[in-house]
């Protein structure tokens, strides 16, 4: 097992974080900078998923032509990484553009030279990111088969280009020394290499008579540079990372200790941070796989052209979104802080290329797990039964349960409440009770005389 598709998560989301250091300093480009974050998390997301599926299938053909695809994604991910990290760090920067106190960089100036040299070389900041995501999910349909389609192909030859651009004159040449598939480079000494461990062998394996086929090699190590100067999706619309969720209302079905874990804080400049849902889907968890999946997802409510729109202008902001189906399905969940509403956004696209929004609110379905799948049910008003709204399938149980997870955290803070006969009820017989907790930010130690 090769680990580096996790290095360019882990990096993807350390640029994330530190990005969203500088969204409370220049107000006017918060709106951008977060939909920034949100695609790099969404790159992450994908990195993970696509080092999940590849280690599943241990290394085969299709494995092979992924690893030899990424050749240039990952390369010219790793520059824009680089680049974005450095946007608010250049001294040169620094020194020429004083901020409104004395030794305080005027970080709106920095944020547009910075958005300038990256469109120079080519791509604007969000469009990249829109293309790296858009190309590993590509990726991911192609390692399981599918056919990614011609926008790939595009993709490809435009971040071919973009690499032209990001690569110093002084590191073409040790480009060339990386790991090729392609004879008409000239070969060079090989970099160092994390040693991969060693797969245990069972007797149970056919055995070869001719000895097994080498395996590919790794995906391109991250190259250290000197700093430059510098809709492929579904969820095309910029969105907005709004602050951490007020506390959850305290009942008898809630620990007050749980409640306040879950209560607002914010960063040494006073701004908001990342809501805790973002951090939900971080990665850091275990994979488990399905071993038989229940049925496809669907929808089957009513298609809402205009639903994000409409989110948009009822002042709901975007809060976590997630790929199912080998991103041919989308999920989104919104909430409004003014009255702590929550809303599910199903995003799908036809095989013609229509593309479908359903939209519901979360405190009117109910989560029922079958098998691989949860079922968002709503209520019949004809005859007061269950009705599936849509079902989501998962093909790793932690990612199931953390969305579930979320969902019904996000169900309780409504404080609209929730119609009768959709209360998430889990073992109430043996007196189980819903908690909410958080990490501990800050402990505080006090002595008595």
């Amino acid at each position: 097992m090769d680990w580096r598709l996790q290095d360019y998560a882990k990096d993807a989301e350390e640029t994330a974080t530190e990005l969203g250091l500088f969204a409370s300093e220049i107000p006017q480009y918060r709106k951008d900078i977060t939909g920034d974050i949100a695609e790099l998390y969404a790159i992450s997301s994908a990195l993970q998923t696509l080092h999940e599926a590849i280690d599943r299938s241990r290394y085969g053909r299709a494995a092979a032509q992924v690893l030899k695809d990424l050749e240039v994604c990952l390369p010219s991910l790793g520059y824009t990484l680089d680049d974005v990290r450095g946007m608010f760090k250049n001294p040169k920067r620094k020194s020429k553009l004083p901020g409104a106190f004395p030794g305080t960089p005027q970080y709106a100036e920095m944020w547009e030279d910075g958005l300038a040299d990256f469109k120079a070389q080519g791509i604007s900041l969000p469009l990249r990111l829109e293309y790296y995501r858009t190309y590993l999910q590509g990726m991911y349909d192609e390692l399981r088969g599918n056919d990614p389609g011609v926008e790939i192909d595009k993709i490809e030859t435009r971040l071919k280009k973009l690499l032209k651009q990001q690569e110093p004159i002084d590191s073409y040449f040790s480009r060339l020394s990386l790991p090729t598939h392609s004879a008409l480079r000239t070969p060079g000494p090989k970099p160092p290499r994390t040693p991969r461990p060693n797969i245990q062998s069972f007797s149970s394996f056919p055995l070869y008579g001719h000895g097994p086929p080498p395996p590919p090699p790794p995906p391109p190590l991250r190259t250290s540079r000197p700093s430059s100067q510098i809709y492929g999706g579904i969820g095309e619309v910029p969105i907005f990372v709004p602050p951490a969720a007020p506390s959850v209302p305290t009942s008898p079905t809630f620990s007050s200790a749980s409640s306040q874990g879950m209560s607002s804080h914010s960063n040494d400049s006073g701004g908001p941070v990342a809501h805790w849902a973002m951090r939900i889907f971080d990665g850091r968890h275990p994979s488990t796989s399905f071993r038989t999946l229940g049925d496809i997802t669907e929808c089957l409510g009513r298609d809402e052209p205009r639903a994000i729109e409409m989110l948009g202008d009822d002042g709901f902001e975007k809060i976590l979104e997630l790929p199912l189906e080998a991103a041919n399905v989308w999920l989104r969940l919104y909430c409004r802080f003014g009255d702590l509403r929550a809303r599910i956004l199903f995003l799908t696209m036809d095989p013609d290329g229509t593309r479908r929004r359903y939209c519901f609110p979360l405190t009117g379905l109910k989560i029922i797990r079958k098998d691989s799948c949860l079922q968002l049910c709503r209520v019949n008003r004809k005859d007061g039964g269950l009705d599936l709204w849509a079902r989501l399938r998962f093909t790793l149980y932690e990612r199931m349960v953390l969305f579930y997870n979320t969902a019904i955290a996000l169900k309780h803070q409504d404080n609209s409440g929730m119609a009768s006969g959709l209360e998430d009820l889990f073992d109430p017989e043996n007196k189980e009770r819903i908690e909410f907790s958080w990490q501990v930010l800050h402990a505080l130690c006090a002595e008595l005389y």
